[in-house]
């Protein structure tokens, strides 16, 4: 997008067509100030908009804080050799505002490392999103151990978080990596994400996608699940959703209790009755990949683990 914090009435200000078609708002840019670069940022880039509200931020949520809702603003995260860390769950509580981090995307699914967010809190998440259509990408989320990387209070409908990496740190008690509330996630979009088992050794979490009964139409599809260390997800995927949709997942128990890394996957996911699951795939046991829905309605070329030794080595199909 080139510079594009120099414009000190906006970008739509400078009548560039392809940019004023995107209809973007503000443009806030987060750099640590022990970065090397931050100096020529803060001397050669850093302007207020005609709000008065400064495009140069050294913390997330000073940014976040920044953007005016339904203005369609951008907050991009810079790299960092270290940590963001937080002491506070970022709060999202403004509608249709963008978190990312460009340079964490480029992965099919997940993200790399280059943002990195750690909370060091106790018994805080690392995002509280609480209004609609929200965009979270391109991040490496680090949790305080058994606490959510996500919440999602019941006002925040249609989100799109994609392309994070999620590592699940348990312990005795856990929470869901992104967790749902009330009508949390309708007509939403939960894609492309990687959660993978990262410490804690034999515990158990109930699931690590949670959206409610009450929430309608959430997607949650080409994500990537793989459960090792002796941990136990009973559910991945708990898609509530009236007329949810639950599609092309991929899950994993890293070779399961006959492996050294091994974990354990009850089930694959649980959707609704007016769900549907629809082309995921599972290396897991016979009998995990998914329940609810409708017989004969809800699935198709939904495939369990390689039958070794049989000659079928596309999976069994089990819905």
């Amino acid at each position: 997008m080139g510079d594009l914090t120099s414009f000190p009435n906006g970008i739509l200000s400078m009548g560039v067509p392809v940019i004023n078609s995107l209809g973007i708002g503000n443009v806030y840019h987060v750099v640590k100030s022990t970065e090397s670069f931050y100096g020529d940022f803060d001397k050669n880039r850093k302007t207020r908009y005609s709000d008065g509200s400064q495009n140069l931020h050294t913390t997330i949520q000073a940014a976040l804080d920044a953007t005016v809702e339904c203005r369609n603003d951008y907050v991009v995260v810079y790299p960092s050799n270290s940590d963001y860390d937080i002491t506070a769950a970022l709060t999202m509580s403004k509608k249709s505002v963008h978190l990312v981090c460009p340079a964490g995307l480029g992965y099919e699914i997940g993200a790399n490392n280059s943002c990195r967010i750690e909370q060091t809190t106790a018994a805080t998440a690392i995002i509280a999103v609480s209004d609609a259509a929200v965009e979270i990408a391109g991040f490496y989320l680090k949790p305080y151990i058994g606490i959510a990387h996500i919440t999602f209070a019941a006002t925040s409908y249609a989100p799109n978080v994609h392309h994070n990496y999620i590592p699940l740190k348990w312990t005795s008690s856990n929470a869901a990596a992104f967790a749902g509330s009330g009508d949390a996630c309708a007509w939403g979009n939960i894609e492309k994400n990687y959660f993978i088992s990262q410490s804690g050794n034999s515990q158990t979490c109930a699931a690590i996608i949670t959206i409610g009964a009450s929430a309608t139409g959430a997607n949650v599809s080409y994500n990537q699940f793989t459960i090792g260390d002796g941990n136990t997800a009973t559910i991945c995927i708990s898609n509530g959703a009236v007329k949810g949709n639950t599609n092309f997942n991929i899950f994993s128990e890293a070779g399961g209790s006959g492996a050294v890394n091994g974990g354990t996957i009850t089930k694959c996911y649980t959707i609704h009755v007016s769900g549907c699951a629809i082309g995921n795939r599972g290396a897991v046991s016979t009998g995990k990949m998914g329940s609810g829905g409708t017989t004969l309605k809800s699935y198709s070329e939904n495939y369990g683990g390689y039958i070794a030794n049989t000659g079928t080595t596309n999976g069994s199909v089990e819905s």
